[in-house]
């Protein structure tokens, strides 16, 4: 196998070296060519180190966030295991799990808690699958209703600082 992937890799680079022979040829034959393709080149360059430049000096260095928490009650009842999820108009979307007490706290990412600031699209939802211990997927079902999760019309404005969005939701 080693012997068939030297020959393998001397007949490329019999190929490359023969593709390499012609264009440099080509290129001695047509100065013009040879300008079009170092005035390309140099372009390209300087188009990658303005969009790093900018990307570097100009982008934004830290997303203004603002702490997010609350309760998500149905019909009076605390909401275990529910997904809360705040879409912004731009940015990252942000989500938080209800725990035995309905109680729930948003995460822009896993180590910064907190929502982008402005408005933002909720949803609220318990659907799921959990994996169980022999290794098998089970659907959990929502106990939500769709106008709360893939109908929802709820919203809510996130400003800096801390703020306490309580959810009361209906069955009816």
């Amino acid at each position: 196998m080693a012997d068939n992937f030297g020959e393998l890799v001397a007949i490329a680079q019999a190929i490359v070296a023969e593709l390499y022979e012609r264009l440099r040829r080509k290129l001695e034959s047509r100065p013009q060519l040879k300008l079009g393709l170092a005035v390309l080149g140099i372009s390209i360059g300087l188009l990658l180190a303005g969009k790093t430049a900018a990307w570097l000096f100009f982008a934004p260095s830290e997303t203004s966030l603002g702490k997010v928490s609350g309760i998500v009650l149905l019909d009076g009842n605390p909401v275990s295991g529910a997904t809360v999820e705040f879409t912004p108009d731009e940015g990252s979307t942000s989500y938080g799990i209800t725990n035995g007490k309905g109680d729930y706290t948003l995460q822009y990412l896993p180590d910064r808690p907190g929502a982008v600031t402005g408005h933002h699209a909720v949803r609220i939802t318990t659907y799921d699958w959990r994996t169980t211990e022999d290794g098998q997927k089970v659907e959990v079902l929502e106990r939500i209703p769709v106008r709360y999760n893939r109908e929802s019309t709820l919203t809510a404005d996130v400003t800096s600082g801390s703020q306490t969005l309580n959810w009361e939701l209906s069955s009816q």
